[in-house]
C-alpha cells in the first residue's frame, strides 16, 4: 500500500516539489518586488511633477501679453464680440469658451488664472494614470517623466493659452483610440469622436495629430480585417475635420490679408533644431535623455512586434503596431503643417507633438513587462530623469512671467495728469492694457487703437503708411514742450555705431517684404533717436530683472525737457 501511495503522490506532484519550483518562487518574488518598486517610483514621480506644477503656479506671477490676449478675448462683454474677434487669436473656439466659463466662476485675478494652469497640469497627470491603468494595468512611468519633467510643458503648458489643455485632450484622444482598438464598440467610438472634436477645437496643432492617430489605428484595423470599424473611425474623424471649415473660410476671406506679417522662410533644419531643444530646453543632456529614451523604446518595440507577429500575439501586435505607426505619422504630419504655416517656430509649438510621442512611447514600453531586465531598464531611465531634472528646472520655474504689473503700478503712482505713456513695441500694449488702471493717456509704437488682442490687421495698415510714426512723435514733442514727462514702457533701440538708420518703404519693402519684426525694430530705433535728440533727460526707473522671463522683461524710462 505504501508503494502504491508513493506512486500516486509522485504522479500527482503532491509527494515531491517540481525540480524548478524554487526558481519559479524566486522569480515570482522578484516580480512582486519589481511591482512594488514601480509603484513607489510612479508615486514619487507624480509627486515631483505635482511639486513643480505648484511651484510654477506660485512663482509665475502676472500674465504676459499672449496670456492677456487670451483673457481679454474670453472676457469681451458679449459672446458675439468673442466670435467676431476669434480670428485674431491663435486657438479655436473651445479654448476661449472654457476660459470664459472658468473666469466667470473663479474671477480674473492673477493667482486665480494661474490655478487654471495648475488644473491643466493635474489633468495631465490624471490622463497619464488613466492610460497606464486602463490599458495595461500598470503604473505610469515614462509619460510623466517625459512630459511632466519637461520645462517646456512646466512653463508654456501652464500658461493661459491652449497648449497645455490641448496636450491633455490629444493624449486623452490617443488613449481612447487605444481602448477602442482593443475593444471596438459604439460607446467607445462616440467617446473617441468627442475626444477628437474637443482636442481639435482647443488647439489647431491637434488638427494634424488627430489624422495621424486615426491613420495609425486604421492600419491596425486593416491588418485585423475589421474594415467596418476602420471606416466608422475614419468617418468620425472626417466629421471632426468639417468643424474646421469656418476657420478655413476665415483664413481665406479675412486672415489672408495680414497673415503674411507672421510668415518667415521655412527650414527643416531649423525646425529640427527647435524640436530637439523643445525636448530638453535647458541643457543638451536633457534632450539626449529624452530622445534616447524614445529611440530605445522604438527599437525594442520593433523587436517585440516581430516576435508578436510570428507568434500570433494579436493584442501585443496591435498595440505595438499602433504606437510604432503613431510616432512617425505624427512627426510627418506636424512637419508638413509647420511647412505650410510658415510662421516663426517656437518651442511651445512642439508641445502637442511631444505629448503624442511620449504617450506612444509609454504604450510601446508597456509591452516589455514580461521581460524582467527591460522593466529594470525602464525604471533606471525614469530614476535617471528624476534625479537629472530634479533641480535643473528651478531657474525657469522661479521666473516671473512678466514685470508689466510692476511698471503699471509705478506709472499709476508717479505719473502726473498731463504725462504721456508710450508703449513700445505695440504688442506690449496688450498686457499694459490689462494691468494699467490709471487715467493718463497712453499710445503704442505705432499708434494702434485696439489692445485687447493682437490686431495684426491694424499693424499691416501702419506698415503701409509713408510716415507711420508722425502722430507718435508729434504727441511726444507736445508733451515734452509743455514741461510734462513721457514715460517709455519698453525699450528704445539705438542704431549700431557706424551704421545708417534703416529706412523702410511702405510695406511690402523691396528687401524685407512684409516682415513685421523688421518694421517694429526700425520704428523702435526711430522713436529712440527722436527722444535722444530732443529730450533733455532720459532716466531709467525700472530696469530688467534676472528673475523675469525674457519674453516680457520690460524697461521703464522717464523722459522730460525739450531741446
Amino acid at each position: 500500500m505504501s508503494s502504491s501511495k508513493s506512486t500516486e503522490e509522485t504522479a500527482t506532484g503532491v509527494g515531491e516539489r517540481p525540480p524548478d519550483s524554487s526558481s519559479e518562487d524566486a522569480g515570482d518574488r522578484k516580480i512582486v518586488y519589481l511591482d512594488r518598486i514601480e509603484w513607489i517610483i510612479a508615486i514619487l514621480l507624480s509627486a515631483i511633477v505635482l511639486f513643480w506644477l505648484i511651484a510654477r503656479t506660485t512663482q509665475a506671477g502676472p500674465l504676459w501679453r499672449d496670456e492677456c490676449d487670451s483673457l481679454q478675448l474670453a472676457r469681451m462683454p458679449r459672446f458675439a464680440d468673442l466670435l467676431e474677434n476669434l480670428h485674431y487669436t491663435s486657438f479655436p473656439l473651445l479654448f476661449p469658451v472654457i476660459v470664459r466659463a472658468y473666469t466667470t466662476l473663479f474671477g480674473t485675478s492673477d493667482i486665480g488664472v494661474r490655478y487654471f494652469g495648475l488644473a491643466v497640469g493635474v489633468l495631465f497627470l490624471g490622463v497619464a494614470w488613466f492610460q497606464s491603468r486602463s490599458i495595461n494595468r500598470e503604473v505610469p512611468l515614462l509619460l510623466p517623466a517625459l512630459i511632466g519633467l519637461n520645462v517646456n510643458f512646466l512653463t508654456a503648458g501652464l500658461w493661459l493659452r491652449g497648449y497645455g489643455l490641448g496636450c491633455v485632450l490629444i493624449v486623452l484622444a490617443f488613449v481612447l483610440t487605444t481602448k477602442f482598438l482593443l475593444q471596438p464598440n459604439a460607446p467607445r467610438l462616440i467617446a473617441v469622436f468627442l475626444a477628437y472634436l474637443a482636442s481639435m477645437q482647443c488647439l489647431f496643432f491637434n488638427g494634424v495629430l488627430v489624422p495621424a492617430i486615426v491613420l495609425a489605428a486604421a492600419v491596425v484595423f486593416l491588418v485585423r480585417g475589421e474594415r467596418k470599424w476602420m471606416w466608422l473611425l475614419l468617418g468620425a474623424a472626417a466629421i471632426c475635420g468639417l468643424s474646421y471649415l469656418p476657420y478655413i473660410l476665415k483664413v481665406y476671406f479675412s486672415i489672408s490679408n495680414w497673415a503674411m506679417l507672421l510668415q518667415l522662410p521655412f527650414s527643416f533644419r531649423m525646425a529640427g533644431r527647435q524640436f530637439v531643444t523643445a525636448c530638453g530646453e535647458l541643457h543638451p543632456i536633457m534632450s539626449i535623455l529624452w530622445l534616447g529614451t524614445v529611440s530605445l523604446c522604438v527599437i525594442g518595440g520593433i523587436w517585440r512586434l516581430k516576435i508578436a507577429w510570428n507568434t500570433n500575439g494579436r493584442r501585443e501586435r496591435d498595440l505595438l503596431l499602433f504606437g510604432l505607426l503613431a510616432i512617425p505619422l505624427s512627426i510627418l504630419a506636424y512637419g508638413g503643417f509647420l511647412r505650410v504655416l510658415h510662421n516663426t517656430i517656437l518651442l511651445r509649438h512642439y508641445l502637442a507633438l511631444l505629448c503624442i510621442i511620449a504617450a506612444a512611447t509609454a504604450l510601446i514600453a508597456a509591452n516589455f513587462s514580461p521581460y524582467y531586465w527591460l522593466r529594470l531598464g525602464r525604471i533606471a531611465l525614469v530614476v535617471m530623469a528624476m534625479f537629472t531634472l530634479l533641480f535643473v528646472p528651478w531657474t525657469k520655474i522661479n521666473q516671473r512671467q512678466s514685470n508689466i504689473d510692476i511698471i503699471a503700478r509705478q506709472v499709476e503712482k508717479d505719473g502726473r495728469p498731463s504725462d504721456l505713456i508710450v508703449v513700445n513695441p505695440w504688442s506690449v500694449g496688450i498686457s499694459f492694457n490689462h494691468y494699467y488702471l490709471g487715467t493718463n493717456r497712453w499710445i503704442t509704437v505705432p499708434a494702434i487703437n485696439d489692445h485687447q488682442v493682437h490686431r495684426y490687421d491694424l499693424l499691416r495698415t501702419k506698415m503701409m503708411e509713408f510716415f507711420p510714426l508722425d502722430d507718435v512723435e508729434r504727441d511726444i514733442a507736445a508733451t515734452l514742450k509743455s514741461g510734462n514727462r513721457v514715460w517709455i514702457v519698453g525699450e528704445i533701440l539705438q542704431t549700431p555705431p557706424g551704421r545708417s538708420p534703416l529706412v523702410l518703404a511702405p510695406a511690402p519693402d523691396p528687401k524685407f517684404g512684409w516682415q513685421s519684426s523688421v518694421y517694429v525694430k526700425a520704428w523702435s530705433r526711430e522713436v529712440g533717436a527722436f527722444i535722444r535728440r530732443h529730450a533733455v533727460r532720459v532716466n531709467p526707473i525700472v530696469r530688467r530683472n534676472g528673475l523675469v522671463s525674457e519674453r516680457e522683461n520690460i524697461l521703464l524710462l522717464a523722459c522730460d525737457g525739450w531741446r
